[in-house]
């Protein structure tokens, strides 16, 4: 019959037959532990070393490895490529081309559009401002056509010396300015001949026509422009009468300030000049309806209105180109009536 074990007892197990008991540990001496210690120690730093020397190796296996992969994925891409290039419609990678949508297409145009128009705008501003900055400064002067005035005069009423550049001054108010200080200059056109030139284009002012005003007589050359005052009317010009100019000033020209008025003083003056009625030595507008003219000092003539103008100029001419007419023939010629002349002398 079994004992039962007690509660809390250690069961102790014989050694199994033919094995003998492990023998008991002697305890080492403090010489001996020393020893022991060091011993593990060597053991463990030849473990690490070891250790060590395994990661490189296995690093460097890894590396020829991943490399190796990479040429080989390198032909395999090449062989792609030359093999797409071979088929129709095939891309260098071997891909097949999309269609590109119409969206993508629009935005591809307008992307490239922005591009072009700012490198437009870039490069302008570029050549703007050199232009204005380094490029096409006047270097000299040209006057073409006779002229009163010299080329220094004209320099001086032109204000931009030599240095500034060309294209810094507005040719139409330049124009005007010279034409105000000169005013012996019929027209003046100001060029820019490019890269440093400026050449003023002149035409002279002739003397020709005379006004009595309330500040004096002024002579007025063929345009009308008002050249200088006088003291009363000089012979050799021809005399207009009728006429009140709004503005006396040198270098203006004459204007009555009615628009209708100047308009039919203009008329009449280009007509006569298109005639070559001469010599005129008086125009009288003082009744728009019956304007007159003075032929030589000696005959006068009638004009009427300015319906059918040339027509009247062109008879009248040849009424005194006639024999009758002499150097001596005084009277009246009315040819106010198109197509007849009446001559009255005396």
């Amino acid at each position: 019959m079994e004992r039962p074990e007690r509660q809390g007892a250690v069961r102790r197990t014989a050694p199994p037959r033919g094995e003998q008991p492990a023998p008991p540990r002697r305890k080492l001496s403090p010489e001996e532990k020393k020893a022991r210690d060091k011993a593990i120690k060597k053991r463990v730093k030849e473990k690490r070393k070891q250790a060590k020397l395994d990661r490189k190796l296995q690093e460097k296996r890894e590396k020829a490895l991943r490399k190796k992969h990479k040429m080989i994925a390198k032909q395999r891409r090449k062989q792609r490529a030359a093999q797409a290039m071979n088929t129709p419609g095939g891309l260098p990678d071997g891909q097949t081309p999309r269609r590109v949508t119409h969206g993508e297409a629009r935005r591809r145009r307008r992307r490239r559009t922005i591009i072009t128009v700012c490198l437009m705008l870039l490069f302008i501003g570029v050549g703007f401002l050199l232009s204005v900055t380094v490029l096409f400064q006047i270097g000299d002067y040209r006057v073409d056509g006779e002229s009163v005035y010299s080329q220094e005069e004209l320099v001086e009423a032109f204000g931009y010396q030599p240095g500034e550049n060309m294209f810094q001054f507005k040719i139409s108010e330049v124009e005007e300015q010279m034409l105000q200080k000169l005013p012996y200059l019929e027209s003046i056109k100001v060029r820019r001949s490019l890269p440093k030139t400026v050449v003023f284009i002149v035409t002279p002012a002739q003397e020709k026509y005379c006004i009595e005003t309330a500040a004096g007589t002024l002579v007025l050359s063929e345009n009308l422009r008002i050249l200088r005052s006088a003291q009363a009317a000089e012979s050799g010009l021809c005399t207009i009468s009728g006429l009140q100019p709004e503005k006396t000033d040198i270098g203006q020209t004459l204007s009555t300030g009615d628009a209708t008025t100047d308009e039919l003083v203009k008329t009449v003056l280009d007509a006569l000049n298109a005639s070559e009625l001469s010599p005129l030595t008086a125009l009288d507008f003082t009744d728009p309806y019956d304007i007159q003219l003075t032929y030589d000092g000696r005959i006068r003539i009638k004009l009427g209105t300015t319906a059918q103008l040339d027509y009247k100029l062109e008879m009248i001419k040849k009424t005194l180109e006639d024999s009758y007419f002499t150097d001596t023939t005084t009277g009246t010629l009315d040819g106010s009536d198109a197509g007849k002349t009446t001559f009255r002398a005396g």
